[in-house]
C-alpha cells in the first residue's frame, strides 16, 4: 500500500469511529433526558467521579442498563418501585433543602444531600440498590450491553472467564 492510500484510509477509519463515538454519545445522552434517568445519572456522577483512574459512568452505559433494568420482567417490581421512588424522594428532600431539584445542585449541595438521605432508611436502602446495579453494570459481560468495550475490565485490570455468554442474552 502506498503511503498517499494509507493516509486516505486512514482518515476514513477515523472518521467513521468518530461518528460511531457520537451516535453512542449522542445515544446515550438521548436516554438520559427522561426522568427518573436524569437524577439517576447525576447520582451515578456525584458517586462515580470521572477523574484520571476511572472512566466516566457514561463510558459504562449505566443509563442504558437501569433502563434494561426497568423493562426487564425478572427484575422485582418491587426494586422498580424502589429505583423510581427513590428518585421522587430524593428530588423532594432537595426542594425541601434548597428548592431545586437534586440535578440543579452544586456539587457540595449534592454531596451532602446524599450524606442527608444516607442516614434515612428509604436512602440508604436506595442508594444501595443504586450502587448494585452500578458494579453489576461496570463489570458485567459487554454482551449484556454495559460495560462497553469492556471498559471496566481494562480499568481493574481483569481477565474475562471462557466461555463467554452468548449473544442471545443482550440485555440492553
Amino acid at each position: 500500500m502506498k503511503r498517499r492510500e494509507f493516509i486516505k484510509y486512514s482518515a476514513l477509519l477515523l472518521g467513521s469511529s468518530a461518528f460511531a463515538r457520537d451516535l453512542h454519545y449522542y445515544a446515550l445522552h438521548v436516554r438520559i433526558i427522561q426522568e427518573p434517568y436524569q437524577t439517576i445519572a447525576s447520582v451515578l456522577e456525584q458517586l462515580f467521579p470521572p477523574n484520571i483512574a476511572m472512566p466516566s459512568v457514561h463510558s459504562f452505559n449505566l443509563i442504558g442498563f437501569f433502563q434494561a433494568l426497568m423493562k426487564d420482567p425478572r427484575v422485582k417490581d418491587e426494586t422498580k418501585q424502589i429505583l423510581q421512588d427513590g428518585v421522587k424522594w430524593l428530588n423532594q428532600t432537595s426542594k425541601n433543602s434548597y428548592m431545586k431539584n437534586y440535578k440543579e445542585l452544586t456539587l457540595s449541595q449534592k454531596e451532602t444531600l446524599l450524606k442527608q438521605i444516607s442516614l434515612k432508611q428509604w436512602g440508604d436502602t436506595w442508594l444501595w440498590h443504586l450502587m448494585n446495579f452500578a458494579f453489576e453494570a461496570m463489570f458485567s459481560d459487554p454482551v449484556y450491553g454495559a460495560n462497553i468495550n469492556k471498559i471496566g475490565w481494562k480499568w481493574v485490570e481483569h481477565e474475562s472467564g471462557l466461555p463467554r455468554p452468548p449473544k442471545v442474552n443482550t440485555y440492553v
